[in-house]
Order: C-alpha cells, then structure tokens, then sequence
C-alpha cells in the first residue's frame, strides 16, 4: 500500500473490453455475505444471449450515468480500509475519504482525489467529503497499477465505465457465468461471475475473477474483486 508521502516538514520544526477487467484478479470468487465453492465451467451455467447483452452494457450505463456514489471495503495489507466518496465515470476520476484500519494506513483518514494516471492525498482529513476537491495541501504521486492492492482497486472503479458497450459475443464465450438472483438495497439484480483470463474459446475456463450484481435496466449496483491476489476482497456498492 503506497500513499504519497508526508511533506518533509520545515527545518526549524521538531501520503476495453469487458475481458480488461480480469487481468489484476484471482480465480476464485465471493460474496459479501459468504465465501462460495471455487467455480467451475461445470457447477455454473453459461450465459444466455441476454445475460451477454445485459452484462455487455453494465460498463456503458455507467458511462452513461456518469457519477455515482460509491462505498467500498478495500484489502490492505490483511486489514480493511474504508472509502466512501464519489465516482465521475464520465471524465474518469474519483474523490473520496479513506479510512484506515491498521497496517500501513494504521487508524487515519485520509481524502484521496484519483485519476488513471495519478493519485493525491490530503492527510489527516476530519471533515466531511467536500463538494469539490480543494485547491491546496495535496501530496500526488503516480497511480501504477500492481504497486498496491490500493491503486489496484481505484484504477479498477474507474474502469467500470466505458463510452461504448462491450461485446456480447465475446462474452458468451468468455468463461463469465450467471451465478445467482439476489437483491441489493431491496432492488432484484442478477449476479455474474466476470470473464476468465482463459484464451477466448477455452473449452473449460475457469469463471469468477470479478463479480458483478447488475440490475434489469443493466445498472451496476455492486462489485467484488481480488485485486493483486489479495487475501480479502474489494467490495464495492453504487448509488446515484
């Protein structure tokens, strides 16, 4: 876990395709709730036509809806941090507050402003999420993908959105797979396993690098993911 670092203090005193979300995460998968049997091409169905076409949008109606508001459990370094914030899919930039719970972020919190490129922290932040970022006190670094489990999870919530569908076709032979009917916030969604890193046409790839719950209209209300073969999941929840 990399936050910009501290500013040394004075002298004179004493932080493209739907087959692109795959390739940071393990092959197992989860739930909020509770931790599955591994999947297999053979305990889950394929997709249906329509599930590709629902799933195919998800990231386009995000770009569509441009912002949301996002609360998410981050894995860092074995504990937990907290982001609640907002979500701009359209010009591909995050402003949230981080809350830490051990390891490297011990118990601070921290507002983080992230775009695909770079990462900035305002250490120590006791207010509440801002409307806009301010103009000054920030620390930026570059945001790398695989430094961290940290840049990992805000490069992936940036890259659920794109400005154009994904591919159906491509995705029924993907290894994604339709897991299960549940219900976020009282609202029906369907639960998919993401596509495999397997080479497309793979008879038996293996599903469930991502998940994804994904309401009728093809809005995503939750994401769970394993970034950088972490012991703990990304979880994340969306709401307008």
């Amino acid at each position: 876990m990399r936050l910009p670092r501290r500013p040394a203090p004075p002298a004179v005193s004493a932080w493209g395709i739907a087959l692109s979300l795959t390739l940071l995460f393990c092959a197992t998968a989860c739930t909020q709730d509770k931790t599955p049997a591994p999947l297999t091409a053979t305990t889950t169905p394929a997709l249906t036509a329509p599930q590709a076409e629902l799933l195919a949008l998800t990231r386009f109606t995000n770009y569509r809806r441009g912002s949301a508001q996002v609360t998410a459990d981050i894995p860092v370094q074995g504990h937990s941090a907290q982001l609640t914030g907002r979500l701009d899919w359209r010009h591909g930039a995050g402003l949230a507050v981080l809350q830490g719970n051990g390891g490297a972020l011990e118990h601070g919190r921290h507002l983080l402003r992230w775009d695909r490129a770079t990462v900035a922290v305002r250490y120590d932040w006791t207010g509440p999420l801002p409307t806009h970022p301010p103009r000054d006190g920030w620390t930026q670094r570059a945001l790398t993908a695989h430094a961290s489990t940290l840049d990992t999870s805000l490069l992936l919530l940036l890259n659920l959105a794109a400005d154009r569908p994904d591919n159906a076709q491509l995705l029924l032979h993907s290894g994604a797979r339709r897991l299960s009917r549940e219900r976020v916030a009282g609202v029906p969604v369907t639960v998919f396993a993401g596509p495999s890193t397997a080479a497309p046409g793979a008879a038996r790839s293996t599903p469930g690098r991502t998940l994804y719950w994904v309401d009728a209209n093809g809005v995503l209300r939750r994401f769970s993911a394993r970034p950088g073969g972490a012991g703990s999941w990304l979880v994340a929840t969306f709401t307008a």
